[in-house]
């Protein structure tokens, strides 16, 4: 398949671990480089393809990147989108978006279509795979890719410990809970998820809090489960507000999310969230696709919706 851009320097650099400055001196046959780097570093440069300008300078890039989203329908994908554009219009590039829809099948085909017209990078909020056939479908990629959202195999990722997050989040609500079981409420759980999926990361959280504070605890991914409980913590804020209108609003129901999406500052009923930095995210993972320094840790904090 023909490539529309090819490897820069920058990115060879990132794929051999070593300086840009490194790769120019065994591209250009100079000194102050051992002969088994410059070996390695000419290997990798051929099976990359790469080649100079012939105006001799670096080659051009596409300036295009390539982001896969589960869909827009949340809130979280949308802002996730917006973010991505603004951090890289900072750098004259431009996104183009495709749409897994949770779908491992769809997802491929969306990474497929970007390695083809030769984006310079890819985002990749991806679906899970445990497959070995998928790990080693990435690696041939010759892309530097960047996780968000989902960790997958030994691929470089951008955002919060999702596990801490819902440690924090669960041993918070539970001091609002005197007595009765605490729910942990998530439909995403009701299909097997990979080991590093957020969502199992948030429920091994919600596992730990609860085994380390001795209290007793349910699992729930139907919305008829919510019987007979003290409090509810969820796999995120639409799950609560799912949650929230299936019992008719109440108030006197520690109940907590996860995203602190927008709608629910429009509900009166307290809800408590992890809230994090779209534009961080967005910010790093591009750095991260550029070859500019880059942190793979985002911070987050506890946040409510009411003052109440």
């Amino acid at each position: 398949m023909k490539r529309f851009s090819k490897i820069t320097t920058t990115q060879l650099a990132r794929i051999c671990g070593v300086s840009q400055g490194t790769v120019d001196r065994a591209l250009h046959n100079r000194d102050g480089i051992s002969p088994s780097t410059r070996d390695r570093i000419l290997e990798i440069a051929k099976e990359y393809d790469y080649r100079p300008s012939i105006q001799g300078g670096e080659q051009a890039n596409s300036m295009l990147l390539g982001v896969v989203l589960f869909d827009l329908n949340n809130e979280y994908f949308s802002k996730l989108a917006m973010s991505l554009i603004k951090a890289a219009k900072k750098f004259g590039y431009s996104i183009i978006f495709q749409f897994s829809e949770k779908n491992g099948k769809t997802e491929k085909q969306a990474l497929e279509y970007f390695d083809y017209i030769g984006v310079d990078g890819i985002v990749l909020f991806s679906v899970g795979s445990d497959s070995e056939e998928y790990r080693n479908y990435l690696h041939t990629i010759k892309k530097p890719i960047v996780l968000i959202g989902n960790r997958l195999f030994d691929l470089p990722f951008i955002g919060i410990d999702d596990g801490m997050a819902m440690r924090q989040l669960t041993k918070r609500l539970a001091q609002a809970v005197a007595c009765k079981d605490i729910l942990y409420f998530a439909p995403a759980l009701k299909k097997p998820l990979h080991a590093i999926n957020a969502q199992r990361l948030r429920l091994d959280g919600f596992m730990q809090a609860m085994n380390e504070l001795g209290r007793s605890y349910r699992v729930v991914t139907e919305i008829e489960e919510l019987t007979d409980f003290g409090g509810i913590v969820c796999g995120n804020d639409y799950y609560a507000m799912r949650a929230l209108k299936y019992l008719g609003y109440p108030k006197d129901v520690p109940i907590a999310g996860f995203d602190n999406i927008s709608v629910l500052k429009d509900i009166s009923v307290r809800v408590l969230s992890v809230e994090y930095s779209t534009d961080k995210i967005a910010e790093e993972a591009i750095n991260f696709i550029l070859g500019r320094p880059y942190t793979s840790k985002v911070e987050h904090e506890l946040v409510c919706n009411t003052d109440e």
